[in-house]
């Protein structure tokens, strides 16, 4: 009896000891000869299995519970290639039935995991939407770089560019239905703001905002909802109509900025830079050969430039060689400066278009299409 019982004890804990495990059944139908792999968030290689005859299997100790991404090659149609699908892994069973004669399409897969069944909802429907603008853009594309597309002349071929941008907007708005869809069917989900994280929301920051407070709490509270709710907040309040935040900091002799000074301004150029960033330093020598000339209007139309380095120093020295004569003012405090969280900055050199009432015109605007889109705008007024 003794020894029973120590038996039960061993095997219990041996139980409770035991390592988490992936186990996948896999299918491949179209691909007699292939490759599925997964890789974590870094790219790095954890699991595979050669395709061979359209099935594959993987048994093996689980790295972490979280997400990875699939890879899947046909070796006998190596360029047919895919995004690589996204897929949450826990301790537990997956069958995945790949589509080998479409990669785009993301998996059918089976598994008792909670948060897996929805990433599968989710680009089921992203597939269901997405894909008709996705080939529309991407046709337009190879057009363009084909023999046909560049032996287009000028105007024809710059009405080609405006197609291929509006169907890329149209992908872009797609891609928040999807979204707006999903949490209308999983009101409960916890990885909704994974979704919102994912897309480029700052090219429409506004509607990602009003998803944002439309997911549960327990979204909200996750590490990732967490870092986008606060993003999102202060990226909505910079869109074009809205009251542009102050500027941080002094100008070279230590005077305040005060938005008053540019009051009778039409149009003003508001340029974030760093003295060590070559992009920035090129673009204010355009400024001072081009762009003013461009404009041909100095006394309606300003750049007030914001320098996020550090050192006084660089960034004086920096407005002197690229003759910037133009306002300047930094808080000398790099990426801890205010500005940046104020204004949503992520990288320099970033433009915005502000009018004369220092309302928003345009946020991160191209350098290429500022000189267009001030003259255009001066034109109206």
């Amino acid at each position: 009896m003794k020894y029973l019982y120590l038996l039960l004890i061993t095997v219990v804990f041996s139980a409770c000891n035991r390592a988490d495990r992936v186990e996948i059944e896999g299918t491949a139908p179209g691909i007699k000869n292939g490759v599925f792999g997964i890789v974590d968030v870094l790219n790095k290689p954890l699991y595979g299995d050669n395709i061979v005859d359209g099935k594959f299997k993987i048994n093996e100790i689980l790295e972490y519970a979280g997400y990875y991404q699939i890879k899947v090659t046909n070796m006998l149609d190596n360029k047919k290639t895919h995004i690589p699908y996204e897929v949450y892994l826990e301790d537990g069973k997956y069958n995945i039935e790949i589509n080998g004669n479409d990669l785009t399409k993301y998996p059918k897969i089976k598994t008792d995991s909670k948060i897996q069944n929805e990433l599968s909802a989710y680009y089921t429907l992203a597939d269901e939407l997405v894909a008709d603008i996705a080939q529309k853009v991407k046709d337009e594309r190879a057009f363009l770089r084909s023999s046909e597309g560049k032996s287009l002349e000028g105007a024809a071929y710059l009405e080609r560019v405006d197609k291929l941008k509006q169907l890329q907007q149209e992908q872009v708005a797609v891609e928040a239905t999807v979204i707006e869809k999903f949490i209308e069917k999983y009101p409960k989900s916890t990885i909704a703001a994974h979704f919102i994280k994912k897309v480029d929301y700052k090219d429409d920051p506004a509607r990602y905002y009003a998803l944002y407070n439309k997911l549960s709490d327990e979204a909200k509270n996750t590490e990732e909802g967490k870092e986008i709710g606060p993003k999102l907040a202060g990226l909505a309040k910079l869109v074009a109509g809205q009251t542009a935040p102050d500027i941080f900091g002094t100008d070279a002799n230590g005077k305040a900025f005060d938005r008053k000074a540019f009051a009778g301004k039409k149009i003003i150029l508001i340029d974030f830079w760093r003295a060590g960033n070559e992009v920035s330093r090129q673009n204010h020598l355009q400024m001072n050969s081009k762009l003013f000339f461009q404009v041909n209007s100095s006394k309606e139309f300003d750049i007030i430039s914001i320098d996020l380095d550090e050192n006084k120093e660089y960034w004086l020295k920096a407005i002197k060689e690229d003759n910037m004569k133009w306002p300047q003012f930094s808080d000398l405090k790099g990426n801890e400066s205010k500005n940046v969280e104020a204004w949503g900055i992520s990288r320099v050199p970033t433009y915005y278009l502000l009018d004369g009432n220092w309302k928003i015109l345009k946020r991160d605007i191209p350098y290429n299409d500022i000189s267009f889109e001030i003259t255009d705008y001066m034109e109206k007024k």
